[in-house]
């Protein structure tokens, strides 16, 4: 892996309301007992056993502010994965909400992949397994998938000529 900072964000095309009824305070930590399951879940799909927990924080402001996202990126973002950390836009965190849970879930895969030794040709190549691993952890939960296969092919596809190997 190359020494550049990857930065994975997660995007959606529906309306924020679809998750969450309320908001919590910007800059609201989540506890490890909150992402302690859904860490498990993740490690028994991928079978990588993660080293430790990341820092979770909910915060819409540090989201769209500190990761440099402008226009369509800044109003669609709503987590992302920083070696370490994940932030959800607090403005959709809620810990009772199944949708708002499952965006942890596709972060954490992404913090599995840093333990897990695979190689990817781009960065977007890490998209299929997270947003496969999201949609899958939801039917198990009772609600509908978040994105389409097509949806997948396409976040997952290397749009660079010259592959990288990450």
């Amino acid at each position: 892996m190359k020494n550049t900072p990857i930065l994975l964000l997660l995007f959606t095309m529906f309306f924020l309301t679809n998750c969450a009824d309320g908001s919590v305070a910007d800059g609201t930590m989540i506890p490890p007992t909150t992402v302690q399951p859904l860490a498990s879940w993740v490690e028994q799909q991928t079978g990588v056993r993660m080293a430790a927990l990341p820092l979770t924080e909910a915060s819409g402001m540090r989201l769209k502010t500190s990761l440099g996202l402008e226009g369509v990126q800044q109003a669609r973002a709503v987590a992302a994965y920083i070696p370490g950390q994940i932030i959800i836009n607090n403005v959709i965190w809620d810990p009772e909400s199944v949708v708002a849970r499952s965006y942890l879930v596709h972060e954490l895969v992404h913090h599995a992949q840093l333990f897990s030794g695979k190689t990817y040709l781009c960065p977007e190549a890490k998209e299929r397994e997270a947003y496969t691993l999201q949609n899958k952890w939801l039917v198990e939960h009772g609600e509908d998938p978040i994105v389409s296969a097509g949806w997948i092919a396409n976040m997952s596809e290397c749009k660079v000529s010259s592959r990288q190997l990450f």
